[in-house]
């Protein structure tokens, strides 16, 4: 999706098939380790109410994370269009692949949070 600092360009329907290819996998993926844990617990390893409040607190800090990181981006996309002279940040948002790129970080930033947190907050408690 990047080739060194840059974003380069892409046809819609390249992103459509890095969307669809990341939705499965990630499906794919939640469904495996929703298998695995059901197994896991029929053998005896069982959450208790702190795990699901460890989960449920990762969960609002990776929204969280998701609010701010979207947030800044507005704002930057209203500063840059505010200024007259040129940001030294850029974002060409009318780009599509800059605009599929950056929303797609914003999605891996707030779960990436809050499969950290999860991992932080057991360790902590």
């Amino acid at each position: 999706m990047i080739d060194g600092w840059s974003i380069p360009d892409q046809e819609a329907r390249h992103l459509w098939r890095t969307w669809l290819f990341v939705l499965g996998l990630g499906m794919v993926s939640e469904a495996v380790i929703g298998v695995w844990a059901n197994i896991m617990r029929k053998r005896g390893a069982f959450e208790d109410e702190r795990d699901e409040q460890i989960i449920a607190r990762a969960d609002r800090l990776g929204l969280l994370v998701g609010f701010c990181a979207i947030n800044v981006l507005i704002w930057q996309i209203l500063w840059q269009s505010t200024l007259p002279a040129p940001v030294p940040l850029t974002l060409n948002i009318q780009h599509l692949p800059t605009l599929f790129f950056i929303l797609m970080s914003v999605l891996f930033l707030c779960h990436g949070v809050k499969q950290v947190m999860i991992l932080v907050l057991g360790r902590l408690s």
